[in-house]
């Protein structure tokens, strides 16, 4: 509206001066200036209220063009120098628990995430059927240990028969005796006596193996943790029938790593010793601190990883790849955390979480 009112006030003045002054009339009609520089300068400022916003853009763009091109520069010049990967993992050494016996679970005494050491007790089984083959070869063992006693006896129980035959005088000697000697049949029964023995002492050992064997089954009715760890999938419950050789739950021990898959076109910037900066995604605020331990001599199991200008998605807790025309094979780098920086979070890493 204001550029409208400028032009009407300028045709006014034009107008004026063409009109003769009536000046035998009488009247006199004042004429007053009109101040065109003060519309001129409200236009300016309109104009420059519409470039503002576009000006403000220009800068932000351009100011965010800048920082983009000192950030590229920047990570050109790191990368350079630093390697570092996003298809990686945490893992750790656990290992499962198992049953040595047949039996029915009576008490579960740990639960998921539990931290345990060696020697406590984790599950214990009904302990009566075993109970009573301890006792059965206890009794066993009684009975052999009396049989090869009453064999021992038998061998002192042969009478000797001892033959005496004087000989010929010899002037000048002595008569003389022939030694004690026994009868065929007398030697071959001791003979047998002493074979029977020898074999009542064997069935002892045998019996003494067994109870052991039977104290040992006895043992494995409680179930203990034979290392350091947390507890994990408990899958056992009271009441239970479990069989020898399963699987009731896990312990992962506190001793976790990184296993970060590089790109195979990077080995040869890689080696043992090196320092690594570690980011978990489960503690983004905590920077940790490790080093390469040793570099897998194949590559990843059945993984194609897309080149770098490839747009496949990645996912990082599977490290399993889509399918590219241009794969490029991934080798697992072992990284071992230092201790001062795992400090206090050894038990809250757990294996399969996402790191970089």
């Amino acid at each position: 509206m204001e550029s409208i009112d400028s032009s009407q006030s300028t045709q006014q003045v034009i107008d004026t001066d063409e009109q003769p002054t009536p000046l035998d009339g009488g009247d006199v009609t004042a004429i007053t200036p009109v101040d065109v520089s003060n519309t001129t300068d409200k236009g300016k400022k309109s104009g420059f209220r519409q470039m503002l916003p576009k000006i403000v853009i220009g800068v932000i763009l351009g100011a965010g063009a800048i920082a983009s091109g000192i950030y590229h520069y920047r990570w050109t010049q790191y990368s350079k120098y630093h390697l570092t990967t996003d298809v990686a993992y945490t893992s750790a050494d656990s290992y499962p628990v198992t049953s040595r016996v047949a039996g029915i679970v009576t008490q579960v005494t740990v639960k998921d995430n539990e931290a345990v050491n060696p020697g406590t007790v984790l599950i214990k089984l009904d302990p009566r059927e075993i109970q009573a083959s301890v006792t059965q070869a206890k009794a066993a063992l009684d009975v052999a240990k009396q049989q090869a006693e009453v064999a021992r006896e038998n061998i002192n129980n042969v009478p000797p028969t001892i033959i005496s035959e004087p000989l010929s005088p010899i002037p000048g000697n002595q008569p003389r005796l022939v030694l004690p000697k026994l009868p065929q049949s007398v030697s071959k029964q001791i003979e047998v006596n002493r074979q029977q023995y020898k074999a009542a002492l064997a069935t002892v050992t045998q019996r003494q193996v067994e109870l052991k064997q039977a104290e040992l089954q006895l043992s494995y009715a409680n179930i203990n943790a034979i290392a350091p760890g947390q507890i994990s999938n408990v899958n056992i419950r009271v009441g239970q029938q479990v069989q020898p050789g399963q699987t009731l739950l896990e312990i992962v021990q506190p001793n976790p790593w990184i296993v970060a898959n590089f790109p195979e076109n990077q080995l040869e910037r890689i080696q043992p010793g090196q320092k690594a900066e570690i980011k978990i995604a489960a503690f983004p605020s905590r920077k940790f601190v490790g080093k390469v331990e040793s570099v897998s001599p194949s590559p990843v199991n059945s993984v194609a990883v897309p080149s770098p200008n490839s747009t496949n998605p990645v996912n990082n807790y599977t490290n399993n790849f889509n399918q590219s025309n241009n794969n490029i094979r991934r080798i697992p780098v072992k990284v071992v955390f230092e201790p001062d920086s795992i400090k206090d979070f050894e038990s809250r890493i757990a294996p399969g979480m996402s790191a970089e």
